[in-house]
């Protein structure tokens, strides 16, 4: 019987295939995906809606930084093109070659032992003058009131006052009324009195009344001056003073018998020992020594090792013309020096404030002949430092040679200088216009 033919057929359990096909989805109608689009963005037109209408305030600062935000980025667009000028390309180069020049600076033994040797000369200078500055000087008596010339015992000064002869040993005040005074007493004892006014020429005080013979037991005693008033200005017992207000110029001193005859020789001398060093080695030490020196062997080889080495050829390989190789070499250093000498001149500048005599812990009025002092350095090493490297690339073997020459004519100027700066010859020297510059800082 044939299965075709059988009437169980509808019965029978189909054959299921291995994988059912899934079935495809239906897709949406043109109508339904518009809707579908209005439908959102009226929710999010609601959604921003509403937080702009609960803070205004907010809302209008992000405009605002928006604005701002566009109004930059339309600037940057404007300048962009500027960034590449001619200064940015000049700064770029002379950074690298200033950085390369302090990079070979720092590599050598040489550039360390030069700036240590001038290291210890400042140090050695500096302790010399705190030795002279603690240890003080020897008062002198100026109008001899502090000796015993008669051997009783009572210095000359306090025998004038008690009307005594100083030179008779038996003439005396009384030991049980009078103790005889310690002879420092009588040294340094009549100063010189000076209030610090140009426009007063009436100065000076007797401190001691040996002209006035104030605190004198004989007022009339012969040891009083006769004429109190040598000076002629019609006052007795003072010191005249020819000044200049203007010019806070002193032109002449004229005192009168016995006033301010006896000043403090420590004082004074302390004082012009400090004068004298703050413009010796200001001029010397620093303009001169240590301003042709620390060139002398720092900047002499500025190109001219570059030319030895071989290294200058592919320096001028790069694009930078050859002034600026020695513009930026030069550069290079000063940015090594200067800060080197302004370091030394500070400490010094430190040290001598407080060292020297003022009525205060700290003597500031010296700080204009250190700033002086510190110009003239700067000059001076940059004025050296171009001379010795052109020395150098003119005649790389016997530069240096040359350079020690010249040295030698600036010390020569230099002392003629120091004693006669209106010398023609000295125009023509760099260290005389340091000093110069140095005299013209310290009036």
């Amino acid at each position: 019987m044939n299965m075709e033919d059988d009437p169980t057929d509808f019965i029978r359990t189909p054959k299921v295939p291995e994988e059912s096909p899934q079935p495809e989805s239906i897709p949406q109608t043109f109508e339904q995906q518009v809707e579908d689009a209005r439908n959102a963005q009226m929710v999010e037109a609601a959604q921003l809606t509403e937080p702009t209408q609960q803070s205004m305030p907010a809302a209008a600062a992000g405009a605002a930084v928006a604005q701002i935000q566009r109004v930059q980025a339309q600037a940057a667009q404007v300048m962009r093109p500027l960034t590449d000028t001619v200064w940015s390309k000049l700064d770029r180069k002379a950074t690298a070659v200033t950085e390369f020049t302090l990079r070979q600076y720092r590599t050598k033994n040489s550039t360390w032992v030069v700036l240590g040797i001038g290291m210890v000369f400042v140090a050695m200078i500096l302790m010399f003058y705190g030795e002279a500055m603690s240890s003080g000087f020897d008062s002198v008596d100026n109008d001899g009131d502090s000796y015993d010339y008669d051997g009783d015992g009572y210095p000359t000064g306090q025998e004038r006052i008690y009307g005594t002869n100083p030179w008779d040993e038996n003439s005396h005040p009384d030991p049980e009324l009078v103790a005889p005074d310690p002879p420092e007493k009588w040294i340094d004892e009549d100063g010189i009195d000076w209030d610090g006014d140009y426009s007063n020429s009436n100065q000076g005080y007797d401190d001691d009344g040996d002209c006035t013979g104030e605190g004198w037991v004989d007022s009339e005693s012969f040891e009083i001056p006769y004429n109190q008033d040598t000076n002629r200005d019609g006052i007795n017992c003072n010191v005249r003073y020819t000044m200049n207000s203007t010019t806070q110029t002193i032109y002449m001193i004229n005192a009168d018998p016995n006033v301010d005859e006896d000043p403090d020789d420590e004082a004074f001398l302390k004082e012009s020992l400090h004068r004298a060093f703050v413009l010796g080695f200001g001029k010397i030490g620093f303009a001169f020594l240590i301003g042709i020196f620390v060139p002398l062997f720092l900047a002499t080889g500025l190109v001219r090792d570059e030319m030895e080495r071989g290294t200058l050829h592919y320096i001028m390989g790069k694009p930078i013309a050859r002034a600026e190789i020695l513009a930026y070499r030069l550069l290079g250093y000063i940015a090594l020096v200067w800060p080197y000498v302004t370091v030394l001149i500070l400490i010094t500048a430190i040290v001598t404030g407080f060292l020297a005599p003022s009525d205060s812990i700290f003597r500031f009025h010296d700080m204009s002949a250190w700033l002086g002092v510190l110009l003239a350095s700067w000059l001076v090493m940059l004025a050296y430092g171009t001379i010795f490297c052109t020395l150098g690339v003119v005649s790389p073997k016997f530069g240096l040679w040359i350079a020690i020459g010249f040295g030698v004519w600036e010390f020569a100027m230099a002392m003629i200088s120091l004693g006669a700066p209106n010398f023609p010859l000295t125009w023509l020297s760099v260290s005389h216009w340091g000093i110069e510059i140095i005299n013209c800082t310290s009036v």
